[in-house]
């Protein structure tokens, strides 16, 4: 280790040692600080775009309706965002206003991209749910039984079996609507009043083996 006898000799030694490598040390600090401010900077335009898309879904639901202009307004919304959670929330919206509108077509198209397009297994669990009592709605059973059919996630299981229930039931199946009235009741916790209602207009019917 060098000793320094004089305060001459010290500066000198800076001296070198700064011509050595300042550069470097220049270099990496601005680096530093680049990177530092660079990753707050884009952290700070994470929040205002995040802000920014929350305000617009808040204001689009603030606006909600059944007019052809809330649901053009919010078709655009959804193509806006692609297949994130706002679009998600957006089109189950959107299906439910052209419900209310007498536009099943229109329902199923949005809660058919919901389901497909969303990465959460209990949202899509409910635009499945919502999809199939369109479908009954339509009359279209065999298509409702199909979407029913796809797996949800368990806290689903009673809803799923109900409405899988009404379904068979409306196309004749009394013993199959039975047996999935009898899954749901045992999956229903307290809501049990309707479903054993059900299940006492079909105390009658054998039910499947």
């Amino acid at each position: 280790m060098e000793i320094y006898t004089s305060e001459e000799q010290q500066v000198e030694a800076i001296k070198r040692f700064w011509n050595q490598y300042g550069k470097a040390i220049l270099g990496g600090v601005v680096i530093g600080l680049t990177s530092l401010y660079g990753w707050r900077y884009f952290q700070a335009e994470q929040r205002a775009s995040a802000e920014a898309l929350s305000n617009s879904y808040a204001q689009l639901v603030q606006q909600q309706g059944n007019n052809e202009e809330w649901l053009t307004q919010a078709q655009r919304f959804i193509g806006e965002q692609g297949s994130n959670n706002y679009a998600i929330f957006a089109a189950l919206l959107s299906a439910k206003e052209a419900v209310n509108a007498g536009d099943f077509q229109a329902a199923s198209n949005h809660l058919n991209w919901a389901q497909q397009n969303s990465k959460d297994a209990n949202v899509k669990a409910i635009a499945q749910i919502r999809l199939a009592r369109v479908q009954r709605e339509t009359g279209d059973l065999a298509a409702a039984l199909a979407t029913l059919n796809q797996t949800m996630p368990a806290s689903f299981a009673a809803q799923q079996a109900e409405l899988k229930g009404d379904i068979l039931q409306a196309s004749g199946d009394l013993a199959a609507a039975k047996a999935a009235f009898q899954q749901a009741l045992a999956q229903a916790g307290d809501n049990t009043q309707l479903l054993q209602i059900k299940l006492d207009e079909l105390a009658h019917i054998t039910a499947a083996n």
